[in-house]
C-alpha cells in the first residue's frame, strides 16, 4: 500500500484552524430601534445622541452603523426603561389624553 494518497480519505490531516470570526455588523432594524430609543430619551442634537452611545459603548462611535449586532444590543439595553429614579413628577393618570368614564360623570 501507498503511502502517497489516501483513497478514502481516512489519512490522519490536522484538524482546521477555526480563524476568529468578524464581529457581525449592526443590523438595520437595530439602527432604527436605536434611533427610537434616542428620542424617547429626548435626544434631538447630534452631540448628545453622540455622548448617550459612546457612553453605552466606551468607545468613540462615528455613526450607528459603526457598532456591532452586540454593541447595538448593549446600547438598546443601556437606553432602555429608565430606572425608577428618572421617571417623570407627574403620574399616567395626570398625563392621560382622552377623558374617562369617572371624568363624564
Amino acid at each position: 500500500m501507498s503511502d502517497d494518497l489516501s483513497l478514502f480519505g481516512d489519512d490522519p490531516s490536522p484538524a482546521p484552524a477555526e480563524l476568529p470570526s468578524a464581529p457581525t455588523p449592526i443590523a438595520d432594524w437595530q439602527v432604527d430601534l436605536l434611533r427610537k430609543a434616542l428620542d424617547a430619551r429626548g435626544l434631538k442634537s447630534m452631540a448628545d445622541r453622540r455622548q448617550a452611545v459612546e457612553s453605552a459603548t466606551g468607545r468613540n462611535v462615528e455613526s450607528l452603523r459603526a457598532l456591532t449586532h452586540e454593541e447595538g444590543l448593549q446600547v438598546l439595553s443601556r437606553l432602555g426603561p429608565r430606572s425608577s429614579g428618572e421617571r417623570s413628577a407627574t403620574s399616567q393618570w395626570d398625563e392621560r389624553e382622552a377623558d374617562t368614564w369617572i371624568d363624564r360623570l
